[in-house]
């Protein structure tokens, strides 16, 4: 791998990735300069934080009760959404994106922590209100029952044919309407995300503060350390899917299986040890409230410099083709690759444990890696094997669920490796008083892509047939609508890596462009306003698709095909 010059060196003998060094160039920026008397290049002054400590202890905390939550709800995509209610692809497509749709709005709850202090608190205060609403949803959902599955797995063995193909005999044993029940669950489980993101928006704008608190050399370290912590404890969620929701009725081969509406119950455990960590462990220390005016001011001119705007540009550009994928995956995964909720949350653990391993690599040997050739490699190399697997499973060569769900472990490479980058970068741009906001925002714009890309896909794979009965019938025109579908994605995939360019290789590049990159109001004002029409675009569009009046429409990913008689999208 290539790795970035790790030779020690003040701001006067780096180089700016656009440009050669120059003397010229070097007295440019040499004012960029860690102010004396900071350790080591260390970018604010307190001295780096003892990942040991109480303090880190507290935020680790705070970081497990998110990856619980953020493990678990996701991941009922498959067993309750997909197979228990028998939700259609793209809807199981906007679940995913509506369940994490609040990560979009990291700037504006880093906003309220940077601005709003509640008892002088900036961040604990906005901790604890994000906790207590995901805390109410979690209550709501963990009692509200689901209703009977769309088929019941204990009673008839025709689940997996086509419902037009199913004896008149055995309908009595399929609830056609469960796909319209999963709207309300849907709906709140959107709501804990509004509310876990909100707490962890909080906490990242504490890990900036002690990330600019590092020198140099192991700047990235406790942002590190807080990410492995919630990786593993997402393994959790994969456990309670693995042995709890693997029973008839998820398609599993247990005989016992947990009620949907446990692992609900579940996530509310973490939820108040978060609430007791917040009140007891974590250190904050009062401030004067920041007037909106004032704090605007700084963001402004954050929003119109060069570094800001270009990685934002790179990070929506690059994460928007690759997270370019297909609707077919989660029909292929149940009735081709015959993926057991036993095998996918085993594999989803596995998963975890690489992801994590990638960033305690990272963190550990990695911190000055060139990242563009970090993110090239992990890509390309996912792309070759992910593809390999994928046209084996499509034309019947290997359908085996082991085969299948194992080899697609490495693409938690390339995720691990982009998302831990955009975190670095986070930390160079930010300044002291807006760290929420300008981490919420670089981050966004990562989390905005996701959703973006999945209302293109959904909108392309609406024109071929790679539904859930499609998938089933496994005809010769089937297969080829699955392999263009998937042609189509790592086509994009690979494309991500033409905004490279926009990249720089290292923190120290980052630091040179942010001191004489210059700045433009007009890439701020275009900034902004691509960001609120995408959030406004994604939201509206992902919630079209989970209603039965508007989930037959092409831009919600439907096929777009409407009732002869009404007009309007058929309820059946």
């Amino acid at each position: 791998m290539a790795t970035h010059d790790n030779k020690p060196a003040d701001f006067e003998e780096r180089v700016s990735y656009v440009h050669s060094a120059t003397t010229k160039d070097i007295d440019e920026y040499a004012e960029a300069k860690s102010p004396k008397g900071l350790e080591e290049g260390a970018l604010a002054e307190g001295g780096a934080l003892d990942v040991f400590s109480r303090e880190a202890f507290a935020l680790y905390i705070q970081y497990g009760a998110v990856g619980v939550i953020f493990g678990m709800i996701p991941v009922l995509n498959y067993p309750i959404f997909n197979i228990y209610l028998n939700l259609e692809g793209y809807q199981t497509a906007s679940y995913l994106v509506l369940t994490r749709i609040g990560w979009s709005f990291k700037v504006i709850f880093g906003l309220l922590s940077d601005c709003v202090t509640i008892y002088g608190y900036r961040r604990k205060s906005w901790i604890l209100i994000g906790w207590t609403i995901a805390m109410i949803c979690l209550s709501v959902l963990a009692f509200l029952p689901f209703g009977e599955p769309f088929c019941n797995r204990a009673k008839t063995k025709y689940c997996r044919e086509a419902l037009e193909q199913v004896p008149a005999a055995e309908l009595q044993y399929f609830n056609v309407d469960a796909p319209n029940n999963g709207t309300f669950f849907i709906l709140l489980s959107m709501f804990i995300a509004f509310g876990y993101v909100l707490a962890a928006s909080a906490s990242d704008a504490m890990v900036v503060e002690y990330a600019q608190r590092e020198p140099e050399a192991i700047r990235g370290r406790i942002q590190t350390a807080v990410y492995v912590v919630r990786t593993l404890t997402g393994i959790l969620a994969y456990l309670v899917i693995a042995f709890g929701l693997n029973g008839p009725n998820y398609a599993g081969s247990f005989s016992f299986e947990l009620s949907p509406n446990a692992p609900y119950g579940i996530c509310l455990v973490p939820c108040v040890l978060a609430v007791l960590s917040t009140l007891f462990l974590l250190v904050e220390k009062k401030t004067e409230p920041l007037s909106f005016t004032q704090w605007w001011g700084t963001f402004w001119e954050s929003l119109q410099s060069r570094v800001m705007w270009q990685i934002c540009l790179f990070r929506f550009l690059s994460n928007f083709f690759n997270s370019v994928t297909t609707t077919a995956g989660l029909p292929m995964t149940t009735y081709w690759a015959g993926v057991e909720p036993l095998n996918d949350a085993l594999f989803n653990i596995f998963g975890n444990m690489l992801y994590a391993g990638i960033l305690a690599i990272v963190g550990k040997w990695g911190l000055n890696w060139n990242w563009r050739w970090t993110i090239a490699a992990g890509t390309l190399g996912v792309v070759v094997i992910d593809s390999f697997v994928v046209y084996m499973i499509i034309w019947d060569v290997v359908r085996n669920q082991w085969f299948y769900t194992g080899v697609a472990l490495a693409e938690n490479v390339p995720y691990g490796l982009r998302f831990i980058v955009a975190t670095y970068m986070a930390v160079e741009i930010a300044d002291k008083g807006n760290e929420g906001a300008i981490y919420g925002l670089v981050t966004t714009v990562s989390s905005l892509a996701g959703p973006f890309a999945s209302i293109f896909y959904k909108y392309v794979n609406s024109f071929f047939k790679v539904r859930q009965n499609d998938i089933k019938s496994d005809t010769l025109e089937v297969r080829w609508d699955v392999s263009y579908v998937h042609m189509i994605s790592y086509g994009c995939k690979v494309a991500s890596l033409f905004w490279l360019f926009l990249l720089p290789p290292q923190k120290a590049e980052i630091q040179a462009l942010k001191a004489r990159g210059g700045k433009s109001k007009l890439a701020g004002v275009i900034l902004v306003s691509s960001f609120v029409v995408c959030v406004s675009f994604t939201v509206t569009t992902s919630i079209m698709s989970i209603f039965p009046l508007t989930k037959c429409y092409r831009i919600a990913g439907g096929n777009g095909v409407l009732d002869p008689k009404t007009g309007k999208c058929p309820l059946k």
